[in-house]
């Protein structure tokens, strides 16, 4: 970049060149233009501006950020800046930093329904459904025909299973743009849902067919594809669009996920095995004492097991009592627990935890748990994160009164249905996409959670999901027992109170329909795609009675 400064004459011709070529060949014209003009050292609102949409469109989206914050520092409550710097924010990956200047933009300009949906998006990112639903409801509100926060909504109102407002928004974002991917998949989950799967199959079919489809896109169709054959009794077909599904997802994901050096999530998993299996089991008896807190829950709970064990079902079941309150798996411990589990030198820090240090990391974590909107003062207090089970040393040493239910489901279901659903990608998410390495790591964190249970002084409930299913009240009473709540009959109404609350997970459209026992015996469908994997599993199928 040019370091002298133009002199005010050059300074000018330069501004109206680039608001010429804004006029006449748009922003990407405009932004080129700008982007010469700063080279020569012309900064003003607009070009820095036209010039960080310029470096997001080419993305380059921390140059992008550069720029539009510098904009933003000549014109601070500018929301088309702000929003825009979000936009380039969100991309290079600062989500917490990206909300931030979505809210500064939508304050200075409520009415900027933009800023509201690219809000949304990055909610949905989070994994916060409900507050992505609301900001896709408002940016709907102010600008009726957007298309993209109608299909958004139609896709999440698909995914928590609400078939109607599902369909209403589909079809509202196809009459105003009828190639719109993101409402067709919605509209063909809601075929598919109410079991018109002739209609459902050409949606899909058409959508695969077309080259323009991306990658994600294409992900979730082929996954939807494996549904639709399975209501279609074709188990083969079906194991095969899953797998085909799974193979573009695990494409997408080996660069981040796969790095030279990096532990996997299964690795870490058996190495924390192979520690605790030789550990001295008095360092783990005792913890450092806690100082109780105006503000502490009436009782901690943890609700863990592994993906698909019926987690999501219980925790609804539990949450429909007026004396408890939940959060739904959003993270709050993985950012207190990951220095320990890291590495065996965190572990033997972790054994002799301090009570200061300790204190400083339940502070964290309550701080990430308000971060959710979440009071849990005086009430029952449920944290579910079904991988959770694997950072029960760091539970025992920061809130060793907590008590752990711990959600158990057929493992041969378990692994099937971990295999066929598609979940938000992360290292132990990325394990799943095989049938092999889901298996592998099913057998992992259970063996790790035998010695658990050994070693560690915790309170622990085991909860069948087939047991809920097919005796609910006996099993869902048990739990509250352990817990300390007494009995409420306002719990059978759990599936009315979950649509209303959200759900968040690939559970949802399955509780929201209630008590059903349509995943029970799932595998048997797929008996000869899981031969290769029984040996790891029917251990476990023996050891939890499933024999």
């Amino acid at each position: 970049m040019n370091n002298r400064l133009p002199s005010s004459r050059a300074r000018q011709i330069w501004l109206e060149r680039v608001e010429t070529a804004f006029r006449t060949y748009g922003v990407e014209g405009g932004g080129q233009i700008a982007l010469q003009a700063l080279a020569e050292g012309v900064e003003d609102v607009a070009v820095l501006n036209l010039g960080g949409l310029a470096r997001y469109s080419e993305g380059r989206y921390d140059e992008a950020a550069r720029l539009l914050r510098k904009a933003k520092a000549l014109s601070p409550k500018d929301p088309h800046i702000l929003n825009s710097l979000g936009a380039s924010l969100q991309a290079s990956g600062q989500p917490d930093d990206a909300l931030k200047a979505y809210d500064a933009a939508i304050r200075a300009d409520e009415n900027l329904a933009a800023a509201h949906f690219n809000r949304g998006v990055v909610l949905e990112e989070l994994n916060d459904l409900n507050a992505a639903r609301a900001a896709y409801e408002k940016a709907t509100a102010l600008d009726e025909s957007y298309v993209e926060p109608l299909a958004r909504l139609a896709f999440l109102h698909a995914q928590a299973g609400d078939i109607r407002l599902a369909r209403m928004r589909g079809e509202q974002a196809r009459a105003l743009q009828p190639s719109n991917v993101l409402a067709r998949i919605a509209l063909a989950s809601v075929e598919l849902q109410e079991g018109r799967l002739a209609e459902a199959g050409a949606l899909l079919l058409a959508l695969l067919r077309e080259t323009s489809l991306t990658p994600v896109n294409r992900v979730i169709v082929q996954g939807l594809i494996g549904d639709l054959y399975d209501a279609g009794g074709k188990p083969a077909e079906a194991f095969d669009a899953y797998r085909a599904s799974n193979a573009q997802l695990k494409a997408l994901s080996d660069a981040a996920s796969e790095v030279p050096g990096q532990e996997t999530a299964l690795d870490q998993v058996r190495r924390v095995t192979e520690w605790f299996a030789q550990a001295d089991r008095d360092r783990w008896a005792e913890s450092p004492p806690m100082r109780p807190k105006a503000a502490d829950p009436k009782m901690h709970v943890f609700l863990v097991g592994f993906p698909r064990s019926g987690t999501t079902l219980l925790e609804n079941v539990l949450a429909a009592h007026s004396d408890v309150v939940s959060l739904e798996e959003a993270d709050c411990l993985t950012r207190v627990a990951t220095p320990y589990l890291e590495s065996n030198g965190g572990l033997e820090r972790l054994s002799d935890i301090s009570g200061r240090e300790a204190a400083r990391q339940r502070d964290v974590y309550w701080a990430r748990v308000r971060s959710f909107g979440i009071g849990p003062r005086g009430k029952v207090f449920i944290d579910k994160m079904p991988l959770a089970s694997v950072q029960l040393p760091v539970i025992a040493k920061l809130f060793p009164a907590a008590r752990i239910l711990f959600a158990i489901r057929d493992p041969r279901d378990v692994v099937l249905s971990c295999f066929r659903r598609r979940f938000a990608m992360n290292r132990s998410m990325y394990e799943l996409l095989t049938l092999e390495g889901a298996a592998s790591f099913y057998d992992a964190v259970m063996r790790l959670a035998e010695i658990y249970r050994d070693r560690l002084p915790l309170l622990q409930h085991i909860t069948r999901y087939e047991s809920l299913v097919d005796d609910f009240e006996k099993t869902a009473r048990a739990a509250f027992d352990f817990m300390g709540v007494h009995w409420s009959p306002g719990v059978f109404e759990f599936a009315d109170k979950a649509r209303a609350r959200g759900i968040d997970t690939p559970s949802a459209a399955q509780v929201a329909r209630g008590l059903n026992r349509e995943g029970q015996g799932a595998w048997r469908r797929y008996e000869a795609q899981m031969a290769p994997v029984m040996p790891l599993l029917q251990p476990w199928v023996e050891r939890f009675g499933y024999a």
